[in-house]
C-alpha cells in the first residue's frame, strides 16, 4: 500500500505549493498528509544535495586535469596531468622495499641456523632441568626462606641397625629422618607413617627410575625392618602438597607395625628411620630404641 501511494506522487521538482496539492490528491487523512509531504520533500533535498557534490567533484576535476585541444580541436585529459607525480617516489619505494627483501632472503638460511641453535640450546636446558627436578629438587627447596627445614643432627646409627643392615648385606646406608609420630601416623584412617620433606636430613635415597614412578602418582615397593626387627613389605608413595612434598609409606602399616605391641610406636613417640640398598631395592630400617 505505501508504495502504491508514493509511486502517484510527482517526481519532478515542482514548488512547495504545487507538491501539497499533489499529495492532498492522494490522502486525506492528516498524519498520512504529513508522512508524504515530509518525505518528499525529504528526498527532493537529498536528491540536491547529491547533484551539488557532483557538480562540485567535477569542477574540481576540471581544475586539477585541465582539457587540451588537438589539431582537430577535440577535447582531452592530459595524460600526464592524470598521475600525481607522488608516484614516482611510490615506485622508488617499492623498488627499495624488493631490495630489502632480496637482502633478507639470501640471509634467511643463517636466520635459520640461528633458529635451530637456539632450539637445540632450549631442549638441552629443559632436559638438565628434568635431571634436576628427577634428583628430587633439595637445593630448590632450600633456597625458600619461607620453607625452612626442621633437621635433627644425624645421631650414631645403634648397633642393632648396624647388624640388621649387615646380615641383609646392605649397601648405600642413609640417614633419612628424625620425628614424633603424630596422631595421623598410628590412625587406621590414614593407614601411613609420613616422612615430611621438612624432616628429611638426606633426600637421595630415591633413585633417578624410583623418582620417575614416583612422580607418575604410582607407588614403589620397599622393605621396612620394624623396630622389632621383623621384615614388613610396604608401598613407598609421593604425595605433592603445593610446593612441596612427602612421602609415605602405604600399605599394610597400620596392621603389620603399629598394631604390632612389640614395635611401641604411639602418638608422641620418638622415631628414626634410615635407608639401605639391598641389591638394588630400597629397603627402610625403622627405630625408636631409646628414644621416648
Amino acid at each position: 500500500m505505501f508504495n502504491l501511494v508514493e509511486a502517484k506522487i510527482s517526481n519532478s521538482n515542482d514548488s512547495f505549493t504545487e507538491i501539497m496539492e499533489e499529495i492532498r490528491k492522494v490522502t486525506t487523512d492528516e498524519s498520512e498528509f504529513e508522512r508524504l509531504l515530509t518525505e518528499r520533500i525529504l528526498s527532493e533535498f537529498i536528491a540536491g544535495f547529491v547533484d551539488s557534490k557532483k557538480a562540485a567533484k567535477v569542477k574540481q576535476l576540471q581544475l586539477e586535469f585541465p582539457k587540451i585541444k588537438n589539431d582537430s580541436g577535440v577535447e582531452f585529459l592530459c595524460a600526464a596531468d592524470c598521475f600525481p607525480k607522488k608516484k614516482k617516489s611510490n615506485r622508488k619505494r617499492a623498488k627499495k622495499v624488493a631490495q630489502s627483501t632480496r637482502s633478507l632472503t639470501e640471509k634467511e638460511p643463517v636466520a635459520s641456523d640461528m633458529s635451530s641453535s637456539i632450539t637445540i640450546t632450549l631442549e638441552k636446558e629443559e632436559e638438565n632441568r628434568m635431571k634436576k627436578k628427577r634428583r628430587v629438587g633439595c637445593k630448590e627447596i632450600v633456597k625458600r626462606p619461607e620453607q625452612e627445614l626442621e633437621l635433627e643432627a644425624e645421631p650414631e646409627m645403634p648397633e642393632k641397625i648396624e647388624r640388621v643392615i649387615k646380615e641383609m648385606n646392605g649397601i648405600k646406608t642413609m640417614f633419612v629422618m628424625q620425628k614424633r609420630l603424630t596422631q595421623t601416623d598410628v590412625a587406621k584412617v590414614n593407614n601411613r607413617l609420613s616422612i615430611p620433606r621438612k624432616k628429611m636430613s638426606n633426600c637421595d635415597f630415591v633413585d633417578e627410575e624410583e623418582m620417575k614412578i614416583l612422580d607418575d602418582k604410582k607407588g614403589v615397593m620397599v622393605c621396612v625392618v620394624t623396630p622389632s626387627t621383623e621384615m614388613v613389605e610396604l608401598e613407598l608413595k609421593k604425595w605433592e602438597m603445593g610446593s612441596t612434598y612427602t612421602y609415605n609409606l602405604i600399605g599394610a602399616w597400620i596392621k603389620k607395625v603399629v598394631d604390632n605391641e612389640a614395635n611401641q610406636l604411639q602418638s608422641g613417640r620418638l622415631v628414626r628411620l634410615w635407608s639401605f640398598r639391598q641389591d638394588s631395592k630400597l629397603c627402610f630400617v625403622l627405630d625408636n630404641e631409646g628414644l621416648s
